[in-house]
């Protein structure tokens, strides 16, 4: 063949390429076109899931049969090698022809021969075959392949977008695994929320809830219908949302019959589901029987159906249950705890069960039918039965309530208290002395549930020795079966100390340096120690394991305050009738240490025994100290009888009259104790009101009447301290008042009775507070009788200054050795009496800072003053018979010392008036009239008048001092005035001068602190303040 003509050919070849792939690109572009159709078809109606492949691939078909349309017809219309020849000489010229002459004479070759000419043109037609540009005019433009290349590009952008177009995504999903549709029942508005399958059967009446979870929406929203079939009707309602994304619900009401039903979405739907009813085992009545235990001796309780109920701890519970005629087999149970119990069939369809309630009871009663076991059983409501516990009995020693200490003769008269909610059985008294523990029944029938009973506790008919300690506590047991219930009360000691032997001080004193061994606080913590251990063995294992490592901690720290002890006064113990009380002291530190070690095992049962002797040791020590004690002030006392001499009487009133200051030092560690003991019981306020404002019962209540307890035995002690040093009732009777509050406090919280608790606590605090009122008087008092003394040895000897003065004026030569004698005889009384000055100042310290700054500046100032200097001056003067000289340094020294007893006099009553409360309370009322007197109404502001003009003029001093006398008369003119307006602000500023003239009666510190005065006080106006200061003149002036 030819070459030309191969080139021919070949053009015709690519020919049908190109046009090949302009009907690849129309089929490309009508496939997202299509589909872009389909998707708005499926817009508008809807394509189910399962139908959505069909239409996708029927869309895919057309796209190829568009295809295939386009490229049958290229073919079709592909050239002839004539058409091609044509075009070919078209796009070459200057071929004239030859082309096509060689072309049509090929093709006349394959029937004839050819001429020369003929053969010569085919043979010039193939020499120019190379040179030809057979591209032009048989090949497209560029244009065409621009239209392919975007063709094909937009057919495959168009592709890619319509990818997530609706019918393909519903396609995809309909190869998927997961379901797009899950549709389940349950009993609408059933607790248990139990699922059930969409085809299921229930009891008839019940409500169905039909869900539908809808995983798949349809074009990004998600709803759901029901369809089912009603008088041969299929009716189609929506199904409504839930909280749930993508849950729908229908509610069928009280399913009486089949029920039919599928769920639809607009690209989903359910096979046909059917919900059946059935007849369940029903419950005609429900009848609950309860019998409390025969202790309790009440009678029987009854209780219908279900719900909540209460009833006596260890009631026996009886249900009656009687079912309807149908079904016939039925099995009945009740479900609680996770346990299930069956309920014996007495009768055709009566059940009945029994139970014994010692905890709190719930449970369902659970109905099946027998003959159909594969239905869910039918429950009923819940049940639930409470108990009433039987509490605990509550016993107390209501007299005396307290430690005591007694001879080993004395009787004691107990009062026990016992109390319980359904009566007590036995009442018994527990006594334990030297580790013997004996108990004795007091109860008098018949069982109570309260009672009231006096016991005799005869110490003689126990072998009792000085030093020993009984331990005694009532125990209570009700009448609960099979075992009674025991409590237990608080625990006392009773210390036996010899004949009159609380009459001495607690603490004992050591020779020479006075110092103290705290036997007291040792007692005392012992027996702390105790009662924790009893405490403690009532508690569960993890509570008694806390407080053991607590006692352990507590028996420590003893230890190491006695080992302290031991060590500081090593050598120095004294031996009373033979017992070194060292050596009794080194056995209760060794008894105390076994107590540790006891109470750090966990072994508190075995720790009581050497607590006890401890306790026994350190009342051993406690009675000889005061034995001896006792016969050392006897001693002193018959020594003091047989001396006659005039120095004697000043000596016996020096050994026996107590140092003021010491007295003042023991006032302020008592005065700092009760501030403690008033801010616990403030605390302990709080926690009961607490309590009661919630409502608290058992173990908070409990834990704060025992701290409650530990603050009363605390004050006791501070109370028993001093009754032994005054010996008088009345100066305890606030420490008995507080005593008494608290013990009431704690029984009612032992009753668990917190809010009966409260007005009692508020009473313990406000007894304390006047008990430190009481002792602030009490050392106010001693302090200003301190100051009082040194005031007057400062009048006497400037007396004696001024005498020796005038005689040293009048006196004669030869007289100056007797005149200087006397004078340095004043020198060194004065001396002493500045020291005395700086003592009673330091004794002070804890007391009053105020005071003591006062006394230490007037003895400064006087030795400034030239209080020595002018008496040695004086005697040097009086040496050389320099009489002149003399008396004008004497006359300095007397004026100092009447300086000084004026500076005395000063602080004397200032003192005075800490302790008088009538001046307190009116410096109190002034501050309050003060800050409420912007808001006081004219007749307000006339009632306050004449209450202060009142006040001011009872004070005792008031008709001496002509301040207090023109205040007063000032308070009466504004009682009666008419200007109510005039009258406020001038009674402001009156007020404010009465503080300030209230000041000069006190300290200004401790009117602030005393009042906690607020800084920002209400001034009179500034245009009143002449016309108070002319008021007060004229009153001075008499006018």
């Amino acid at each position: 063949m030819p070459n030309f003509l191969q080139f021919i050919k070949r053009e015709g070849r690519f020919f049908l390429f190109s046009r090949s792939l302009l009907a690849l690109v129309f089929g490309a572009l009508s496939w997202p076109v299509l589909l872009y159709c389909l998707d708005f078809y499926d817009s508008v109606s809807p394509i189910k899931e399962d139908s959505a492949f069909s239409w996708v691939l029927f869309v895919s078909a057309l796209s190829i049969i568009i295809f295939l349309l386009f490229f049958i017809r290229y073919w079709i219309q592909k050239p002839s090698v004539k058409e091609l020849a044509k075009q070919v000489e078209q796009a070459n010229p200057d071929l004239l022809d030859l082309l096509n002459c060689a072309v049509e004479l090929e093709e006349a070759s394959q029937g004839r021969s050819l001429t020369f000419m003929e053969k010569r043109v085919l043979n010039k037609a193939e020499q120019k075959a190379q040179d030809i540009v057979w591209s032009q005019g048989t090949r497209p433009k560029p244009k065409f392949w621009i239209f392919v290349f975007a063709g094909m590009l937009c057919g495959a952008f168009l592709s890619v977008f319509n990818l997530d177009s609706s019918p393909l995504r519903k396609s995809i999903d309909s190869f998927s695994d997961e379901s797009g549709l899950i549709v389940f029942t349950t009993k609408t508005g059933s607790s248990q929320k139990e699922e059930y399958p969409s085809t299921h059967e229930f009891s008839r009446g019940t409500d169905i809830s039909v869900f539908a979870d809808v995983t798949r929406g349809h074009r990004g929203e998600k709803l759901a219908f029901i369809e089912f079939e009603e008088n041969n009707v299929i009716e189609r309602l929506e199904m409504l949302s839930t909280p749930v994304m993508g849950r729908f619900e229908f509610v069928v009401p009280s399913l009486q019959n089949e029920f039919a039903y599928r769920v639809v979405t607009p690209s989903l739907e359910s096979e046909w589901q059917k919900l059946s009813a059935y007849d369940p085992p029903s419950i005609l009545s429900v009848n609950w029987q309860i019998s409390p235990p025969a202790y309790m001796r009440m009678e029987n309780l009854k209780h219908e159906d279900f719900g909540y109920a209460r009833a006596p701890e260890g009631s026996n519970i009886s249900l009656e249950l009687i079912l309807a005629d149908e079904p016939e087999n039925v099995g009945v149970s009740i479900y609680s705890d996770e346990e299930e119990f069956s309920v014996k069939q007495v009768s055709s369809n009566t059940f009945r069960y029994e139970k014994v309630l010692n905890k709190e009871w719930s449970a369902i009663i659970r109905l099946r039918d027998l003959n159909a076991t594969h239905r869910e059983p039918i429950d009923s409501e819940s049940i639930t039965f409470a108990p009433i516990p039987d509490e605990p009995p509550i016993v107390e020693i209501t007299d005396p309530a307290k430690d005591l200490q007694l001879e080993a003769d004395a009787g004691l008269l107990l009062e026990v208290f016992s109390s319980d909610d359904h009566g007590v059985a036995d009442v018994r008294i527990n006594i334990s002395h030297a580790g013997e523990k004996e108990e004795e029944t007091i109860f008098v029938e018949p069982i109570e549930k309260e009672k009231t009973i006096s016991y005799v506790l005869d110490l003689s008919e126990m072998a009792l020795a000085v030093g020993d300690v009984i331990t005694y506590m009532a125990l209570a047991m009700d009448n609960k079966e099979p075992d009674g219930q025991i409590a237990r009360s608080e625990i006392y000691f009773i210390e036996i100390l010899p004949p009159e032997g609380n009459s001495t001080d607690s603490d004992a004193e050591m020779d020479g340096e006075q110092k103290e061994i705290p036997v007291r606080d040792f007692i005392n913590k012992t027996k702390k120690i105790i009662r924790s251990t009893y405490d403690a063995l009532l508690e569960d294992d993890l509570r008694k394991e806390k407080l053991g490592l607590a006692i352990s901690t507590d028996a420590l720290g003893l230890k190491n305050e006695m080992t302290k002890v031991f060590d500081e006064f090593e050598g120095q113990f004294p031996v009373v009738d033979g017992i070194d009380l060292g050596e009794l002291l080194n056995e209760a530190t060794y008894h105390i240490e076994q107590t540790e070690i006891y109470a750090g095992d966990q072994m508190l049962d075995e720790s009581l025994e050497p607590s006890e002797k401890t306790l026994r040791k350190l009342v051993q020590i406690y009675a000889l100290m005061q034995k001896m004690q006792k016969q050392k002030a006897k001693g002193k006392g018959e020594s003091k009888e047989s001396k006659e001499s005039a120095e004697e009487p000043d000596e016996k009133k020096e050994e026996t009259s107590e140092n003021p200051g010491e007295k003042l030092k023991e006032l302020a560690k008592d005065l700092d104790k009760l501030n403690q003991f008033k801010d616990r019981q403030n605390d302990l306020n709080r926690d009961i009101g607490r309590s009661a404002g919630a409502g608290k019962k058992g173990e908070q209540n409990q834990k704060i009447a025992q701290e409650q307890e530990d603050l009363r035995r605390d004050v006791e002690g501070l109370r028993d301290e001093w009754y032994k040093k005054s010996g008088s009732l009345g100066e305890v009777s606030s420490l008995d008042q507080a005593g008494d509050e608290m013990k009431d406090a704690a029984g009612e919280l032992r009753r668990d009775s917190a809010r009966d608790a409260q007005p009692h606590g508020d009473l313990a605090a406000e007894a304390l507070g006047q008990a430190i009122s009481e002792v602030e008087a009490a050392m106010a008092g001693l302090a200003a009788g301190m100051v009082d003394q040194l005031k007057d040895e400062a009048d006497s000897l400037s007396g004696k200054q001024r005498q020796l003065g005038n005689e040293t004026e009048s006196a004669q030569a030869g007289e100056g050795e007797g005149l200087k004698d006397r004078q340095e005889g004043l020198n060194g009384l004065a001396e002493e009496l500045l020291e005395k000055i700086d003592q009673a100042a330091r004794s002070m310290g804890g007391f009053n800072e105020n005071a003591t700054e006062d006394l230490l500046r007037g003895s400064r100032d006087s030795r400034e003053k030239g209080l020595e200097r002018s008496g040695k001056r004086a005697a040097n003067s009086l040496l050389y018979e320099a009489f002149p000289q003399a008396k004008k340094e004497e006359d300095k020294v007397a004026e100092n010392l009447e300086e000084l007893s004026e500076d005395l006099q000063g602080v004397a009553d200032k003192l005075r008036n800490l302790g008088n409360g009538a001046l307190r309370e009116l410096v109190e009322e002034l501050q309050k009239t003060q800050e409420g007197l912007p808001g006081m109404s004219g007749e307000e502001l006339k009632e306050k008048s004449e209450e202060l003009a009142k006040a001011i003029g009872s004070l005792p001093n008031a008709e001496s001092d002509q301040r207090l006398q023109n205040l007063t008369q000032f308070f009466e003119q504004v009682a009666v005035s008419e200007n109510p307006s005039q009258s406020s602000s001038m009674a402001s500023a009156a007020v404010s001068d009465a503080l300030e003239l209230m000041q000069q009666f006190f300290w200004k510190q401790v009117v602030e602190n005393r009042l906690r005065q607020n800084q920002e006080t209400t001034a009179a106006p500034s245009r009143y303040k002449k016309q108070v200061e002319e008021y007060f003149r004229r009153i001075a002036e008499g006018e």
